[in-house]
């Protein structure tokens, strides 16, 4: 339980205590009683099984706490206690499986339900002293979070010696309280060391509110002393630049020890700036850094900094802070911080200068900062700005498409193209045909790349991508370099349709499927069945097929659930009949409240119900346009097919759907008939 520097095993004796415990007793008053028959000075609970109807815990991070009046399970329970104090943590599982863990509060009862039987032992050899803390602050050394309201179940042993080292909870009068701890700790005796325990937090009102961002458990101080670190680091000669006035004022503390002294990106340096990293999600901790004008200090660091990592986390950092969702609030108006951000004098276009730049052409650099790009267009307050300076970024998306092999940086690409072709409807026009052309190569290839390299599993990345190709034939001007790519889109298909289809499963509502599809019935329109081969041809059979099972599935649990609604309703009016007709004056107080019950349950009952209908609904769009992709394009064939026939030439040469098999012919008439409705179409034409 203390530290120490002895690397030589310690050698002791260990005895065990079982104690079982019948319903009603309480748990720690039994383990006390215990300890004072068989004189132990302290033990630890090896396991412990049962459960339990009474428990007090406190929350971790938290002054928090959560009173158990029910039947719980031990998942587990751990800990010591000696007559001083002690420090349980435990987990309890209620009637449904949910768990619950925490900090055992000590003075509280800890009630028996059934039974509870424990293992306690006591190390002969070794007797520490665990002294009272319950008015001694919890420091940490968890980055990112605010002191004094954490504990240290983590690290219950504090250094010896206490250095500065910019952790981010704790304060300034926290520290001279930890020194006068740790000191009293250093003087007592070696055989007995003093262990700093699990205390409670203090109360709320000792806290340095100013010091905390917003309502989050985070640091100013600590925030301030990782962004000079960082201007330490790239740029020393700015550290004292009007622009990063705010920033000094809270980080006195780190100048007045390094100001003379370069930082290096060490592990521990790295490891803050990656909590920061984390941290920035927050939309306090996003507004804090617009107020300390840290877009100044990130953009002297893309500018200055050489090192690539550093450069990745300043662009996560911002990434981060463009999915802010509250706005800032800037004489009597409001914007955004990815608005501020895109509005930045400089900072954006050295953001767009690292494209071009072979500094930074790394991979998880580029990953950031096309995170960064893409969050920037999506959202629309920032897409106008973000769309007049859209061309940058045409010839590197297009370089990373043919070259790259990594998948985290080729997602990145992908949706930022599609929101390009989607969302912003880039290419609506004629205009940019010469780029077109080029994303429509680069798609091509990039596609290619992936189907050799047997990733294909990457679902996210070809469903982007196919969706690009998808959108493309939507386009008239876009006809021409179609066509120039016609085979080789083709070929991607089957490639794709050989992993997605198979004879026993098919995912029909795949968005990369439906995306095949509809380049199919694009190509198959225009060019016939030329451009089909008998391999092609099975695979629509089976997609045919399979959508053809699932719609007369459908359609029967539709049928079904008709007749179910019918017959519910039917039941509640002859109910309804039966109260109406029955005697309402004789309702009582108990009536009231099973009828305010019946209401609330049928609230969340009704909340569950517009979850479910919304997966349904959704669930049945997919279906739809499935089945409409899937009749088009066996309407097309049937039309082809046809035409191919009567156009037959003097070869003789068998036509595709002679080379089926007899099966996969009835099948396909089968699909024509039924799924098709080729009967009741002619019905409808004709009115008959």
């Amino acid at each position: 339980m203390s530290a120490s520097t002895n690397k030589q095993p310690i050698s002791t004796s260990i005895r065990v205590y079982p104690l079982r415990l019948t319903p009603n007793k309480d748990v720690l008053t039994s383990i006390r009683t215990l300890m004072n028959e068989a004189n132990l000075r302290s033990v630890f609970i090896m396991t412990c099984v049962g459960s339990v109807k009474a428990i007090l815990l406190r929350l971790a991070n938290t002054t928090d706490t959560i009173e158990l009046k029910t039947p719980h399970e031990i998942v587990s329970l751990v800990g010591t206690i000696d007559s001083d104090g002690q420090h349980i943590h435990g987990s309890f599982s209620d009637g449904k499986g949910n768990v619950v863990g925490g900090h055992v509060l000590d003075g509280n009862p800890m009630t028996v339900y059934t039974t509870v039987e424990i293992m306690l032992a006591e190390c002969e050899d070794i007797h520490v002293k665990m002294t009272s803390t319950a008015n001694v602050p919890t420091p940490t050394n968890d980055p990112g979070s605010f002191s004094s309201l954490r504990s240290t179940n983590d690290r219950d042993t504090p250094s010896q010696h206490f250095e500065f080292d910019s952790t981010p909870p704790i304060h300034s009068t926290h520290r001279q309280m930890l020194n006068h701890s740790q000191n009293t700790q250093l003087s007592s005796s070696a055989s007995s060391p003093s262990v700093m325990r699990n205390p409670s937090p203090p109360p709320v009102d000792n806290l340095s509110r100013a010091d905390m961002v917003g309502d989050e458990m985070y640091s100013k101080s600590w925030f301030c002393q990782v962004l000079l670190k960082l201007i330490q680091f790239v740029a020393p000669e700015q550290l004292h630049d009007e622009n990063f006035t705010r920033i000094r004022q809270q980080g006195d503390d780190f100048l007045s020890t390094n100001s003379n002294k370069k930082q290096e990106l060490d592990e521990t340096f790295e490891s803050e700036l990656c909590e920061l990293w984390d941290v920035s999600m927050s939309a306090d901790v996003a507004h804090l850094l617009i107020e300390f004008n840290s877009l100044d200090l990130f953009n002297v660091v893309l500018v200055e900094c050489k090192d690539k990592r550093c450069t990745e986390i300043v662009l996560g950092i911002l990434s981060n802070m463009a999915c802010c969702k509250r706005n800032l609030s800037e004489d009597n108006q409001t914007k955004s911080v990815a608005l501020c951000i895109s509005q930045h004098s400089n900072l954006f276009s050295t953001i767009l200068s690292i494209l071009t730049s072979d500094d930074y052409s790394d991979c998880p650099t580029l990953v950031q900062l096309f995170r960064l790009i893409y969050t920037l267009f999506v959202r629309q307050d920032t897409r106008v700005f973000m769309l007049e300076h859209v061309q940058l970024t045409y010839e590197p998306l297009c370089f990373i498409l043919q070259s790259c092999y990594n998948k985290e940086l080729l997602e990145q690409c992908s949706c930022l193209l599609r929101v390009l072709f989607d969302e912003c409807n880039l290419f609506e026009t004629n205009e940019q045909n010469e780029v077109a052309y080029l994303i429509l190569t680069s798609i091509t290839t990039a596609i290619n790349a992936l189907i050799e390299n047997d990733s294909l599993t990457i679902n996210n990345i070809l469903e982007n991508l196919f969706n690009c190709l998808q959108i493309y034939t939507t386009c008239e001007h876009f006809i021409t370099m179609l066509n120039e790519h016609c085979q080789i889109i083709m070929r991607l298909i089957e490639n794709v349709l050989k992993l997605l289809v198979h004879d026993d499963i098919v995912q029909i509502h795949s968005v990369l499927l439906l995306s095949c599809i509809s380049i199919c019935n694009f190509f198959i329109y225009k060019h016939g069945l030329k451009i089909l081969n008998k391999q092609l041809l099975q695979y629509f059979l089976i997609i045919g097929h399979t959508c053809y099972k699932d719609k007369q599935r459908r359609d029967h649990q539709k049928h079904i659930t008709r007749r179910q609604r019918s017959r519910t309703h039917s039941h509640s009016l002859n109910k309804r009949k039966d109260t109406d007709e029955s005697n309402t004056n004789g309702k009582t107080a108990d009536d009231d409240q099973l009828s305010k019950s019946h209401n609330q349950l049928m609230h969340v009952d009704g909340e569950d119900e517009t979850k479910v209908d919304y997966e349904r609904t959704t669930s049945e769009d997919l279906s739809t346009t499935s089945y409409t992709l899937v009749d088009e394009l066996f309407l097309e064939l049937f039309y082809r097919g046809i035409k191919q026939d009567s156009l037959q030439t003097e070869d003789n040469e068998p036509s595709l759907f002679a080379q089926l098999h007899q099966d996969q012919r009835e099948l396909f008439r089968k699909i024509i008939k039924h799924f098709c409705n080729l009967d009741k179409r002619l019905d409808d034409m004709l009115n008959l």
